[in-house]
């Protein structure tokens, strides 16, 4: 078995997790509040901007050349992403480079950010693309997921979980290149590394379910101050 194979086999449990989520349900179903989906919407954009560190790392790090050509053309996508989602939020939301900068991260999405960016320091594609791939292939096979139930067509329900197409599924669409690459590192790669590899790919599955979480929650660092400090267990000042 592949280490890919390997992993796909073992991050099953967290794609069905993350099919049940509320979230995931209320896309399907049409039931979220505009107060969940801007937090979404915020906290979303700025995990993106994060990635474009992520795919740079991945650019520097690169052991072939296609490979830089690949994670090049997949940052290419990144930037372009983030500017037309830019353009078309209201002015309540970033707009620009400047504002999406200043945006607040949320403790989920920082922890989430932090995960990812610990990878890069490692200087190795086979321990930082894994950190990546997971988010993407969640998001895929989710958007497969939602394909096959009856969901609503309003917007912006219809929008979400919609990565799909060419460029994404398929032999030669990112994920299957993505963990073809996966696998070629491990060749080279001692056990203890493969499965380093595999427990960051788990954990970046495991904080996607948070990342939905939060956002159906509204969670916010004033929540975990007031829970810390007056609720059970905490202290009251």
């Amino acid at each position: 078995m592949s280490l890919s194979q390997d992993i796909l086999f073992e991050a099953q449990p967290y794609l069905i997790a993350n099919e049940k989520h509320p979230f995931v349900q209320g896309i399907i179903k049409g039931e979220l509040s505009p107060e969940q989906l801007r937090y979404y919407d915020k906290q979303d954009i700025a995990f993106e901007y994060n990635e474009v560190a992520v795919i740079n790392a991945l650019i520097n790090n690169s052991t072939t050349t296609d490979q830089a050509l690949l994670f090049h053309k997949r940052q290419d996508m990144q930037l372009h992403m983030l500017d037309d989602w830019l353009k078309r939020e209201p002015e309540s939301m970033p707009h620009d480079w400047e504002s999406l900068k200043q945006t607040t991260i949320q403790p989920i999405n920082q922890l989430y950010r932090q995960h990812m960016a610990s990878t890069i320091q490692t200087h190795s594609v086979l321990q930082i693309l894994p950190s990546f791939a997971a988010g993407e292939w969640m998001y895929v096979e989710l958007g497969k997921f939602v394909a096959t139930q009856t969901r609503v067509k309003e917007e912006p329900f219809q929008s979400f979980l919609s990565m799909s197409g060419d460029d994404f599924l398929g032999p030669k669409g990112y994920i299957q290149q993505f963990f073809d690459i996966i696998d070629h590192e491990a060749e080279s790669a001692t056990p203890r590394e493969q499965e380093q590899a595999k427990q960051t790919f788990l954990k970046s599955c495991l904080l996607e379910w948070y990342f939905w979480d939060a956002a159906y929650k509204l969670i916010t660092w004033d929540d975990w101050k007031k829970n810390a400090l007056g609720g059970k267990g905490g202290v009251t000042l």
